[in-house]
């Protein structure tokens, strides 16, 4: 493991609050400006057989289709088709709900053989108001 740290952070203020029929969303007791960091954590990486096995508990919830991660990393967790693996963010982010106008941004990083997702404002947010990412245009109907 190489000497540089890799830094965990959150903002102060943020909380979980009631969503209306979202259910529980991420909201901020302070103003958050644009660009602002809001949360950076690391990613449990599942490879094919393992997101399967969780496909009929309440974590088939909470995960998501990581996407490019490096040769590295797939070969890490022994991913054999990189569509069939998942992702499991490990703090907040996978409290922030779905809006088709965000205004915040979830982009992820590796790092010494993890993965890490972090949450960026998009724009300036009021104090109390609902912090919401994209889930991208198929999540719903990919759980229909």
């Amino acid at each position: 493991m190489s000497g540089k740290k890799f830094k965990l952070k959150r903002k102060e203020g943020l909380y979980l609050d009631d969503a209306g029929h979202k259910g529980r969303g991420v909201f901020c007791a302070t103003d958050i400006k644009k660009g602002e960091m809001l949360e950076w954590t690391p990613t449990l990486i599942l490879n094919d057989k393992e997101s399967t096995a969780i496909e009929d508990t309440i974590l088939a919830d909470y995960v998501f289709q990581i996407g490019g991660i490096s040769k590295k990393l797939r070969e890490k967790h022994k991913i054999k088709n990189i569509k069939d693996a998942t992702g499991v963010i490990m703090g907040i982010i996978s409290y922030f709900n779905h809006d088709d106008k965000p205004n915040a941004e979830v982009e992820w990083e590796e790092y010494n053989g993890t993965l890490y997702h972090y949450v960026k404002a998009l724009k300036n947010i009021s104090k109390n108001t609902e912090i919401c990412t994209s889930y991208g245009k198929t999540w719903f109907k990919d759980r229909e």
